[in-house]
């Protein structure tokens, strides 16, 4: 068997793990899921999944965006097959899975491996950072919910954690904080400064509000109320950063939805915040294994030909 043969026969494998990974998170819940899809309704669910899509593609222009100022260069079809597809480790326990394969995959595209390591070292950062940022700024600001509960929100304002998570999201975005992480992993000087960063951020807030959307639309029409959209993105948002911090969880799992729940409740009861959790899990699922399989099939012809040996453009080390 040939090394090109080998790591085919890897990548087959990563792929049919994550699949097994993800079906087994949703194990003993199928029929639960089909009462969620019937309550929210097909048209809602399918949204869902697409706001999520889009939100997920932006991640991907954010980590090519921190990949070029690593000093790596590599076309945008190439990057999506690398980022998407390597994402996919996150539903395997443990929390370098998507690191290694995202080295792994680079490169195939003449990305160096400690170019992708870094990129998405900076990405998970960032995005965990603003999560945090984002989520804390707005329930601080007394916007989470606006259903038959907001009158006790205040109450919950008094406790000190929307604070804790703006400074915590604040330091982590620190711009000498990050060109520092990055310029260790990467072993020599890096592009990333207020410059960088401020596109970065309005990215991921983008990001945010599309997840946000993606779980206002899972909301049950039955429930008693609805949260604003403000509010399905800080807990979304805070769920997610969560989720991302409990590295034993693959994907965050159990954690994201113990937030979410906890945050939607107030507003939509629990059983519906329970079903909106679950679905949102689903959704998410869908649209990370959709876009991993189109982006590895449109880049399916440049990679028979790419020279793994081959350094990546515009600096790649």
């Amino acid at each position: 068997m040939t090394r090109r043969q080998a790591l085919r026969g890897a990548r087959w494998v990563f792929v049919l793990l994550t699949l097994a990974c993800a079906w087994w998170g949703f194990r003993g819940r199928w029929a639960e899921i089909g009462d969620a899809v019937a309550a929210t309704g097909p048209a809602r669910s399918a949204g869902a999944v697409v706001c999520a899509g889009a939100g997920l593609a932006l991640t991907g222009v954010l980590w090519r965006r921190l990949l070029r100022g690593v000093g790596s260069e590599v076309a945008a079809r190439d990057a999506a097959a690398v980022f998407f597809v390597g994402q996919l480790g996150k539903y395997v326990p443990g929390s370098v899975w998507s690191l290694a394969v995202q080295a792994q995959l680079g490169r195939r595209h003449g990305v160096p491996a400690r170019s992708s390591v870094t990129a998405s070292a900076v990405f998970l950062l960032v995005h965990t950072a603003t999560g945090l940022l984002l989520g804390g700024l707005l329930v601080g600001g007394s916007l989470l919910l606006d259903g038959p509960a907001g009158d006790r929100v205040g109450e919950d304002l008094a406790t000190a954690w929307p604070a804790c998570a703006v400074v915590v999201g604040a330091v982590a975005l620190a711009p000498p904080l990050l060109r520092r992480l990055a310029e260790r992993l990467a072993g020599h000087a890096v592009v990333l400064g207020a410059r960088e960063l401020v596109p970065a951020v309005a990215l991921m807030v983008a990001v945010w509000t599309l997840y946000g959307a993606s779980t206002l639309l899972l909301v049950p029409g039955a429930s008693a109320a609805t949260p604003s959209l403000v509010g399905a993105v800080a807990a979304f948002a805070l769920a997610h950063a969560v989720g991302v911090l409990v590295v034993f969880a693959p994907a965050g799992v159990g954690a994201r939805e113990g937030v979410l729940v906890a945050l939607l409740a107030p507003a939509v009861g629990v059983p519906a915040a329970a079903a909106v959790a679950l679905l949102s899990r689903v959704a998410h699922a869908a649209a990370d294994f959709s876009l991993a399989g189109a982006a590895a099939l449109v880049g399916r012809t440049d990679t028979r030909s790419a020279d793994p040996r081959e350094p990546a453009r515009a600096g790649g080390r």
